[in-house]
């Protein structure tokens, strides 16, 4: 405004000398003419400047102070979002927050910016508000936050903690696939230790704490299916009710009452593990006894140590809520069960190939040699179901002490049928 204040009447002084020049020099009524119409059009043109650089001014003042006041509304509206959050997902007090948060709105709402589910502005109020009074509004929200910020950053650590006690709960009450969950959660809340108190800042690291423990109830939701499955194939039991607890958890998971579905699946492991502990003992038994038979029949060290590994497996299976592991070590029993008994048998089949070739007398070798479709008992025992690991064992050892002793005669018969040959 000041370079207006000058520009004006300089450019009056410009024009009244010119308009001299040219009356004293050619003595023309043109300069008179050309000071009376400029004067005035110059008296115009500033009264029109100092308007719109007035009206700019107060225009600029008006939107610096609506995007002060917005920006402010905008924060209040983002806090309180998250402190709901806090208490509606995560059962986190923050009503003394909220409470004086208040304090606010209701400095918003003289300013001329009402916040209730949105933000509307009054500009007429907006008008007669000065910088001061959006500056005591800023202070005012800052000091409410930095005091209650950090209230409410013990009282997320707490229930952080309370996660992790919920987590090793459920693992001591029989889910041990979590424990990877479990470090990762122990981990974050160390990193917590040294989080920046800001209400966004803690809103996300409880996302993150929150995903964790969702993760995990998932993980013991698939292991409990997988145990039911389990029950009801093993242990030949009604688990219907078990199914329907399923069901509840999937349900709350799904609503986000994670306290429920800590509590039903706890329930259920106990029940499982009371349900599967005879089906557990007795498959463990019939596995290790299976491995017995395999190993002794093993025609290499290569397939002794195979059996060995599965054997050390199956040892370490050691309460009933291992079972679905258990059985993946009796499935992988019996495939090496088949395959080392096809070996043996295909072994048998070279031997007596070579004895046919020496063409020995009824005298040295007094028995039928084995056909291919000896094969066939292979095929029986890929036909027996694997839960019905008793029946695959009885059959198996029947097959396999057979093979066994026809390999050892077999092989007797060829060194003798061969040396009599070298005599």
């Amino acid at each position: 405004m000041r370079g207006y204040r000058i520009l004006i009447p300089l450019a009056f002084g410009a024009l009244i000398a010119l308009g001299f020049f040219i009356l004293f020099n050619t003595g023309s009524d043109l300069a008179i003419t050309i000071i009376l119409l400029f004067i005035p059009a110059m008296i115009g043109v500033s009264f029109l400047v100092r308007y719109l650089v007035t009206v700019r001014k107060r225009s600029i003042k008006e939107r610096v102070m609506e995007r002060d006041v917005m920006r402010i509304a905008n924060r209040y509206v983002e806090e309180m979002r998250i402190l709901h959050d806090f208490e509606d997902k995560y059962v986190i007090s923050a009503k003394e927050f909220r409470k004086e948060l208040r304090k606010v709105k209701e400095g918003l709402f003289e300013l001329g910016c009402e916040v209730n589910g949105r933000i509307k502005l009054e500009r007429a109020k907006l008008r007669k508000v000065v910088f001061a009074d959006v500056e005591w509004i800023d202070k005012l929200f800052g000091g409410i936050k930095e005091r209650h910020e950090v209230v409410l950053y013990s009282r997320m650590m707490d229930k952080c903690r309370d996660y992790l006690d919920s987590l090793k709960e459920l693992e001591s009450a029989g889910y041990e696939n979590i424990q990877s969950q479990i470090e990762q959660m122990e981990s974050k809340i160390r990193a917590g230790e040294s989080l920046d108190v800001d209400s966004l800042e803690l809103s996300m690291f409880m996302n993150e704490v929150a995903s964790i423990r969702d993760e995990t109830l998932r993980i013991c939701l698939r292991d409990a299916s997988g145990l039911e499955g389990e029950g009801g194939e093993m242990a030949n039991a009604d688990t219907s009710k078990i199914r329907t607890d399923i069901k509840i958890v999937e349900h709350s998971i799904e609503h986000g009452n994670y306290e429920n579905a800590s509590k039903v699946l706890k329930s259920m492991i106990a029940r499982l593990i009371a349900l599967l502990k005879d089906a557990f003992e007795r498959y463990k038994e019939a596995t290790l006894e299976l491995t017995t038979v395999v190993g002794e029949l093993a025609p290499d060290e290569e397939a002794k140590k195979e059996v060995e590994d599965i054997r050390k497996g199956i040892v370490e299976c050691t309460v009933p809520s291992q079972i679905v592991t258990l059985r993946g070590y009796g499935d992988a029993l019996l495939s090496t069960s088949i395959t080392t008994l096809g070996t043996v048998y295909t072994r048998i089949f070279e031997i007596e190939e070579e004895i046919v070739k020496e063409n020995p007398s009824t005298e040295v070798y007094p028995v039928e040699y084995w056909g291919r479709d000896k094969m066939v008992e292979v095929e029986e025992l890929k036909s027996i179901s694997a839960s019905d690991i008793t029946r695959f064992i009885q059959s198996y050892r029947r097959f396999a002490s057979d093979a066994h002793s026809r390999l050892i005669y077999d092989s007797e018969r060829l060194k003798t049928i061969k040396g009599r040959q070298s005599n």
